[in-house]
C-alpha cells in the first residue's frame, strides 16, 4: 500500500489509536520562588483542542528532587486520582488518553534556583 504525505498519510485507525498528531504546542511555566505554585494550567490543552500525548519536563533539570508535582488530568482530583511525580523523575509522558485539561501544583521552597517546567502537548 502506497503512503502519501501529510495528514492523509494516516488511516483513520492509526489516528484513532493515537499514532498520528495534527499539531503540537509548547508552554513554559516559571515555578521559582518561595511559595506553593497552585493551579498552573496547560493553556493549549482544552476540550476543543484535546491532547493525545503530553510530555512534562524541566529544562536543565532545574526542579529539585524533593519537589513533588501533583498533576490533575481532565479535572479528576478525587481520592486516588491525582498523579504525584517527584522532581527527579522528569521528564514524564502521558499518552493513551484524550486529555482535555491538565493542571499541576508544585511546592517550591528553594529560592536559590530558577525552576522552569515545560509542557509539550501533541494534538
Amino acid at each position: 500500500m502506497a503512503r502519501t504525505s501529510g495528514l492523509q498519510a494516516f488511516t483513520v485507525q492509526e489516528a484513532t489509536n493515537f499514532e498520528a498528531y495534527t499539531s503540537w504546542n509548547h508552554q513554559t511555566t516559571d515555578v521559582s520562588g518561595d511559595s506553593i505554585d497552585d493551579g498552573i494550567t496547560a493553556t493549549y490543552i482544552t476540550a476543543a483542542n484535546p491532547a493525545k500525548k503530553v510530555v512534562i519536563y524541566s529544562r536543565g533539570g532545574a526542579v529539585d528532587a524533593g519537589d513533588s508535582i501533583t498533576l490533575t488530568i481532565n479535572g479528576e482530583s478525587g481520592t486516588g486520582k491525582p498523579i504525584i511525580i517527584d522532581g527527579e523523575n522528569l521528564p514524564f509522558t502521558i499518552t493513551g488518553l484524550t486529555i482535555t485539561s491538565l493542571s499541576f501544583t508544585i511546592p517550591d521552597a528553594d529560592t536559590t534556583a530558577d525552576e522552569v517546567i515545560d509542557i509539550l502537548s501533541f494534538h
